[in-house]
């Protein structure tokens, strides 16, 4: 469970920022669309990188946790990024 908290609170921070800056570069939306946009495809990565971490290759060389803990993460991503659309509607 400590890693789904890690791996959610990492991407968090960093679909905040980066829905921020698409705002102040970009425009054309609200804040919080952009933030719900940048949560939602930090939830897309989480699925990528539990497909490529259960390749033999990566399983092997690298520490990752388990599948669970991608589908865990990237779904309470969608969720919080459907939290934030909607307050900002």
């Amino acid at each position: 469970m400590r890693a789904v908290v890690a791996l959610v609170a990492v991407a968090a921070v960093a679909a905040t920022i980066a829905g921020g800056v698409f705002d102040a570069v970009h425009g054309g939306t609200t804040l919080t669309r952009s933030i719900a946009y940048a949560f939602w495809f930090a939830a897309a990565l989480c699925l990528v990188g539990m497909a490529v971490g259960g390749t033999r290759l990566a399983w092997r060389k690298l520490d990752l946790p388990e599948a669970w803990v991608f589908v865990t993460s990237s779904a309470l991503l969608t969720v919080m990024g459907a939290a934030i659309d909607a307050l900002g509607s």
